[in-house]
């Protein structure tokens, strides 16, 4: 899923996921049956969701690495990946045909000599504005752990001010927009946050606005009255500040559903109790904020630290405000106060290297292939099906990686500030081969907000199927109120839903040991490439070209002149699926957990 940066403001969005089991001798990752309280089931630290009264987990097969079937994989590997790049680079090259039409798209590069696709928007607006973005956080930090080693109680007030002055600097007057506007939600919250109508209410607020900053475009002082319009020309360097609002709104909605969870009778607090004891993180823990995650997200807070202050505090928390992570309320007040000890100067210093390495394969990438320009333009007439296909999966890679570069920014921003917040994008794009496993590990804050506050008081397991659609509805109506993200979840809906009901059935040791081990990993791969394809398509139509692009670009590829390029497709993904099998084992037998 997207975030959006425009003109300096940033907006990121959406996902989901789950995880997998293994069995048997011949073990495949398998979705487990969906567990309560889970959109994509997964256990609190991680690890995959296995219900241990159902069946016993089987320890993974011992390693195929060497075995000839997997060198026949290598074969295919090693020709394959070399051919997806000269492709790109032949049609990103000056002497293409279809170059002169899309090279007004390109900008001056600095690298190789060679231009530079710097057409998305989205991105564009984030490189340009990357220095600024940096000295801006360097002064934060400076003042921010001055403040926390001076006078940490002042923490908040800090914080707060810093934000309404930047936001006042991007935002102009339309700072006091959405000051009102989140206002408004503290006042509901605050009188009658302790009923349901409060929590129904603040959802219908907070929806409806997206619905209304859509409509209106941010509303003009001048349409409420003659003599306000002098504000609307008090402008800041982002005049599109609903863009980064719905970020608000997830948060809004978080501080009034953490506050009804305070004050629900419901609340079981024998099992806080019970991890508290259990856990050696929470059990030594002094302070709140030294809790592990899954008890900082759970664990309420005391009534008076639900105050207006930590309100506007955590809405406009400048590191995380334009782009996330995502944070619960809970979780982030608890941190405000008492750090979290996980946070060290090492382990974010290497944070920042693995920040610049990606930002560089960006740059690289950007001068190399010029898949977006190509595809804003349409200039692919001509190409053959394996030239259409490489502009689909190279606008896809360059999704992944601008939101990774993005999102890993502002979470290293709030690492320095001591503010731990969830890893986004946990699995690389190309090692994903199940429609409900990639929502796990893309967007990954977004999902662990919709499992919270939406999916498990709608339910959770017991009405998986039904939920599925309003989730993913949500999701769309987030990102952008419009056809193609519509489409686009429900897409996404319709694709998981088969998976689902496949492997409900079939995913267990019965049909393992009828089919055989071997014959079933190969149907299981097989049906996994498939999954592929679907998930590729759904996102193009959703972040990239459209309904009526993606049916131009299947239009030429699935055609008489493109049954090779389909044959030698399902090799390739076949392979690569197999090479994430193996790999999903090889996690299993070092504990690694993603």
């Amino acid at each position: 899923m997207s975030s959006r940066f425009d003109s300096g403001s940033l907006l990121s969005r959406s996902r989901a996921g789950a995880d997998m089991s293994r069995g048997g001798n011949d073990a495949v990752p398998l979705l487990p049956r969906t567990s309560e309280g889970n959109l994509f089931p997964e256990r609190t630290d991680g690890r995959p969701a296995v219900t241990i009264a159902r069946r016993a987990k089987a320890a993974p097969p011992p390693p195929r690495w060497l075995s000839l079937e997997f060198v026949a994989y290598y074969a295919v590997i090693i020709v394959g990946l070399p051919a997806l790049f000269r492709c790109a680079w032949g049609f990103s090259d000056e002497s293409h045909p279809s170059y002169a039409k899309y090279s007004r798209k390109l900008s001056k590069g600095w690298m190789l000599g060679r231009k530079v696709d710097n057409s998305d928007s989205q991105y564009a607006s984030f490189r340009n504005n990357m220095v600024l973005l940096a000295q801006v956080a360097v002064g934060y930090l400076i003042l921010s752990h001055a403040v926390q080693r001076r006078g940490p109680r002042f923490r908040p007030l800090f914080s707060l001010a810093f934000s309404l002055i930047f936001l006042g600097a991007i935002h102009g007057s339309s700072l006091l927009k959405i000051l009102a506007i989140t206002g408004v939600n503290f006042l509901i919250t605050s009188t009658i946050g302790h009923l349901r109508l409060g929590v129904a209410l603040t959802w219908i607020w907070s929806v409806g606005i997206l619905f209304a900053n859509q409509e209106f475009k941010g509303y003009r002082y001048g349409s409420l009255s003659p003599s306000l319009a002098w504000l609307d020309q008090v402008q800041g360097f982002n005049m599109r500040w609903w863009v980064t609002f719905n970020f608000t709104t997830l948060r809004m909605i978080s501080y009034s559903m953490d506050y009804y969870a305070l004050t629900s009778e419901t609340r079981d607090k024998s099992k806080a109790e019970f991890h508290r004891q259990t856990c050696s993180e929470c059990s030594s823990a002094v302070h709140p904020g030294e809790q592990c995650s899954r008890a900082r997200v759970q664990g309420p807070l005391r009534a008076a630290e639900y105050s207006l202050v930590n309100y506007f505090c955590y809405l406009l928390y400048v590191p995380l405000y334009l782009a996330g992570p995502i944070i619960t309320y809970n979780d982030f007040i608890a941190q405000l106060r008492y750090p979290p000890r996980g946070i060290t100067f090492k382990g974010t210093a290497l944070y920042a290297v693995r920040w610049m390495a990606a930002t560089l394969l960006m740059e690289w990438m950007l001068h190399t292939i010029y898949v977006v320009a190509i595809k804003d333009t349409k200039a692919w007439e001509g190409f053959s099906p394996f030239q259409m296909s490489m502009v689909g999966y190279f606008n896809l890679k360059l999704i992944w990686l601008k939101l990774l570069i993005i999102w890993r920014f502002f979470r290293l921003w709030g690492m320095a500030d001591r503010v731990e917040t969830t890893e986004n994008m946990t699995r690389c794009m190309s090692d994903n081969y199940s429609a409900m496993e990639f929502w796990r590990s893309w967007h990954r804050s977004f999902n662990r907000w919709l499992i919270r506050y939406m999916y498990v008081p709608l339910g959770g397991s017991r009405y998986y199927a039904l939920n599925i659609f309003p989730t993913f509805t949500f999701v769309a109506i987030w990102h952008d109120i419009s056809r193609k993200l519509l489409t686009w979840g429900w897409s996404v809906s319709l694709f998981i839903l088969p998976e689902y009901v496949l492997r409900m059935v079939f995913a267990n040791e019965r049909w393992r040991q009828k089919l055989g081990p071997t014959t079933y990993r190969h149907i299981t791969a097989s049906a996994a490439v498939v999954n592929i394809i679907l998930m590729m398509i759904a996102n193009l139509v959703g972040f990239a070209v459209g309904v009526d692009g993606v049916k131009e670009m299947l239009g030429q590829i699935f055609n008489a002149n493109g049954i090779i390029f389909v044959i030698s497709t399902f090799v390739a993904l076949f392979s690569a699926v197999q090479l994430m099998f193996e790999l999903r084992n090889e996690e299993e037998r070092r504990g690694w957990q993603k």
